[in-house]
């Protein structure tokens, strides 16, 4: 007799597999807060703990990232043209921050309130692209200024004028001056378009004779000088400083001494290969250290006298960025500018518009050499002024940045996305089904959690927003004669967000987005998440 088998007595479970079918596991899978910043280069096998794939309009810390204040507009200026640069003065208790077009420039320090246009303090320029340095004697400090293609501007505290002027013994004139420092109480000068430097043969004179400084024999790549500065490093002996020269080709040559007419003191040092630089203001000092943005990335001029051009890549300071940096600049080649932020730490990379990263800005952490990225401000060009940071764009408009909590009334939408971790190995199909995360933030933000697996980097549609409160006791951020000012201003809570997800593949990763909207900046910064994440059967 034949007994049909029943369908019934086959045991199920409530996954719908039958007993013979892989148990699926269940466990959180923990992301810590983005420590490493944004790291865009690491394939699918090679992802971080702490790093993050997306990070926009967030600002690296040393515990992760916060997310960026807003924008304001500052100040029109009246011929309505794009700002090109930004600079300041400052001596004993005068500050000003002045501002560039290709036309004028203008004294943004406290300028009248948009739509009311600011006057021009110069008039009749033909660039707006200037190198600027200070130099002070004799109870006095001057803000000096090239343009390559104007005679050379001075700001003298009170007034704006050409004088003193330099003079030379040869055919140059103060508008072939492209860029200019101080070494050792001596201004040494570039010329545009040429091998030739020179210097005053005046020692703490801001005007006067000049002499020529010929470094057509020592570069030996051509180009012409683009840059140069004082470097101080630290030796054996005690701290040395030198003078260093930087062509367009990455040459870099550097000289120790004081006197340059004098051979047997000013002498050379050695002469050293960079990758191309790409901008005259595309450096910046960073203790006894200068970073300098070349095309093969950010580059400490230390490493330089170490390693050949082809390892210092492995040293930049930009590699966790560098696929999206190489990229940028094979598209712009040159108008990069950086700019320190010193009270937050933060160092700003500029560069001109283009179709890699359209309207964006590199920010790197000067503490942990971290990064991220800036979006929705469409800046040119950098600058702090009385402890904030500010930046100019197209239009006229100079804007105050990192202030309110949204971006001209607009609101913002900043994202994250972790590394994305493979769990128990490659080769098994991981679910995850719950997200959370910890924020530390003075207010409660809306938030939306999200998954993503196989190096989807895809951001979610998202449009809930946060706005911070006006009682938020926070100097300089809550609303005069509306925050609370008892508190210690600094009070942040851990907020826990808890959310459905759906992602399934080899590796998964999460993220967040947060839309800022209100009349005060939020105060909130990413800590720990994890991952509800089931696993069972294997690829195949």
């Amino acid at each position: 007799m034949k007994m049909a088998v029943q369908p019934g007595r086959i045991r199920q479970n409530n996954r719908g597999g039958g007993v013979g079918a892989s148990q699926q596991r269940s466990a959180p899978l923990p992301f810590p807060a983005p420590t490493l910043g944004l790291v865009t280069t690491a394939d699918i096998a090679s992802q971080q703990s702490g790093a993050a794939i997306v990070l926009e309009n967030w600002f690296p810390t040393l515990t992760g990232a916060r997310i960026r204040g807003g924008s304001e507009k500052w100040g029109l200026v009246a011929d309505g043209g794009a700002i090109v640069s930004a600079f300041r003065y400052v001596y004993g208790s005068i500050e000003r921050m002045f501002m560039a077009t290709a036309t004028a420039i203008y004294d943004m320090s406290a300028p009248a309130v948009p739509p009311t246009t600011t006057a021009a303090v110069v008039t009749g320029l033909t660039s707006g692209d200037f190198c600027t340095f200070q130099q002070t004697n004799a109870g006095q400090s001057f803000l000096v200024c090239f343009n390559g293609t104007d005679d050379r501007r001075v700001y003298n505290g009170t007034t704006w004028g050409t004088t003193p002027a330099v003079t030379f013994s040869d055919a140059t004139t103060m508008a072939n001056l492209n860029f200019g420092w101080v070494f050792k109480n001596r201004q040494f000068l570039l010329k545009n378009g040429s091998l030739d430097a020179y210097y005053l043969t005046t020692l703490n004179a801001v005007g006067g004779a000049s002499a020529v400084f010929p470094l057509g024999g020592v570069m030996r790549k051509g180009g012409s000088l683009l840059m140069g500065f004082s470097w101080s490093v630290e030796s054996g002996n005690g701290p040395n400083e030198y003078c260093v020269f930087c062509s367009t080709e990455g040459e870099v040559a550097v000289y120790s001494g004081s006197d340059p007419a004098n051979a047997n003191d000013f002498g050379l040092v050695g002469v050293y290969q960079i990758g191309r630089p790409l901008g005259k203001n595309a450096f910046y000092k960073s203790g006894g250290d200068v970073l300098i943005a070349t095309v093969d990335g950010l580059i400490p001029l230390s490493q330089a006298f170490q390693r050949d051009r082809q390892q210092l890549s492995l040293v930049s300071l930009s590699r966790p960025v560098e696929d999206v940096w190489k990229a940028v600049a094979a598209v712009t080649g040159a108008g990069w500018t950086i700019t320190l932020w010193p009270e937050e730490n933060l160092v700003f990379v500029c560069f001109p518009s283009n179709p890699i990263a359209p309207d964006t800005t590199f920010v790197f952490n000067a503490l942990t050499s971290k990064w991220s990225v800036v979006t929705n401000w469409m800046a040119n060009c950098f600058s702090s002024y009385q402890k904030s940071l500010f930046f100019g764009s197209g239009a006229g408009l100079a804007w105050h940045g990192d202030y309110t909590g949204t971006d001209d009334g607009m609101p913002f939408k900043a994202s994250y996305l972790s590394h994305f971790s493979s769990v128990q190995g490659f080769g098994q199909e991981k679910a995850a089904s719950t997200a959370t995360m910890r924020f530390k933030s003075s207010v409660k933000p809306t938030v939306r959690l999200f998954a993503r697996s196989d190096m989807d980097q895809s951001i979610p549609s998202f449009s809930t927003v946060s706005a911070n409160t006006t009682g938020a006791s926070v100097w300089d951020v809550g609303l005069w004669d509306v925050a609370k000012w008892d508190g210690d201003g600094i009070s942040r809570n851990y907020f826990k967000y808890r959310q459905n997800v759906r992602a399934q593949g080899d590796v998964l990763a999460i993220g967040c987005v947060i839309v800022s909207g209100g009349a005060v900046k939020l105060d909130v910064e990413i800590d720990l998440g994890t991952l509800q994440v089931s696993s069972g059967a294997s690829d195949g």
